[in-house]
């Protein structure tokens, strides 16, 4: 997986879950290099491997997502540092959804391509508990003139799967928390309107409930040795086979929940 060479060019964020630096290739191309200390562990979990395996799954279910590579860089000490790329779409404008005009939040069938599969995301964050897509930061559209519709992708799934001890702080995996997805779970500003109709959402329910065993386990074999500890690649496992069987449940609820469900900030 370690495919080009990459160069620092800014310390982005420093955080107590990892670091993430913006960097460019050999070739030119641009991306977000991301890493975790043992000292993070507590907040980052195994990160990487809880993004490679949460973008297979995504692509096996037919989502848009950034494209992934292992890699190595020299930090500002000069000292090389493996972790994570997610590489950058090349187009002329590349947003956050949190950024894009209030027009395409509020209209997204209108502004942006294949919107029900979009408006389909939430049934794939359920799945994997994500508890970091509220803010629309983690979904990215992108075009290449003011003319054109917006395309999209999903990135960091760090928090997703395992996530890391902090998370199930909530409550253990298979606690009912975790069938409460407004709990954990807010849709992106402007997003919810398309996901409230059950015929929408319905396919991707059948779609998870569908995937193979084999499917699941070959989204985890994705993971290279020495990101992964056999305990948490059996969690992972457990955690995606019991809410794959809850999955229509925890959506038809979340479906008739009349309190709040969308990010408002």
């Amino acid at each position: 997986m370690f495919t080009e060479r990459w160069f620092l060019e800014q310390v982005w964020k420093e955080k107590r879950q990892g670091h993430v630096w913006r960097v460019r290739s050999a070739g030119n191309k641009r991306g977000y290099f991301k890493f975790a200390t043992k000292d993070q562990w507590y907040f980052s979990g195994p990160m990487i491997a809880n993004e490679l395996i949460a973008a297979s799954l995504a692509k096996r279910l037919g989502f848009p997502v950034s494209e992934l590579e292992l890699a190595t860089v020299r930090g500002p000490n000069g000292i090389p540092q493996e972790g994570l790329i997610s590489r950058e779409i090349d187009a002329a404008e590349v947003i956050t959804w949190r950024d894009a005009d209030e027009t395409v939040k509020s209209a997204p069938e209108q502004h942006v391509d294949r919107h029900e599969l979009l408006a389909q995301m939430v049934v794939f964050d359920a799945w994997i508990t994500n508890i970091d897509r509220a803010k629309g930061r983690n979904l990215i559209l992108y075009r290449n003139s003011s003319d054109e519709r917006y395309g999209w992708y999903l990135i960091d799934h760090g928090h997703t799967l395992y996530g890391s001890p902090r998370k199930w702080k909530r409550g253990a995996w298979n606690t009912p928390i975790w069938d409460q997805l407004w709990r954990f779970y807010n849709v992106p500003q402007g997003l919810l309107a398309c996901q409230s109709n059950s015929d929408t959402l319905e396919p991707m329910i059948r779609k998870i409930e569908e995937m193979r065993l084999a499917d699941i386990d070959a989204a985890i074999r994705c993971v290279p040795r020495g990101y992964m500890q056999s305990r948490e690649r059996q969690f992972i496992k457990r955690l995606l086979l019991f809410r794959q069987q809850r999955l229509r449940m925890v959506i038809d609820r979340w479906l008739q929940y009349a309190g709040e469900k969308e990010c408002n900030t």
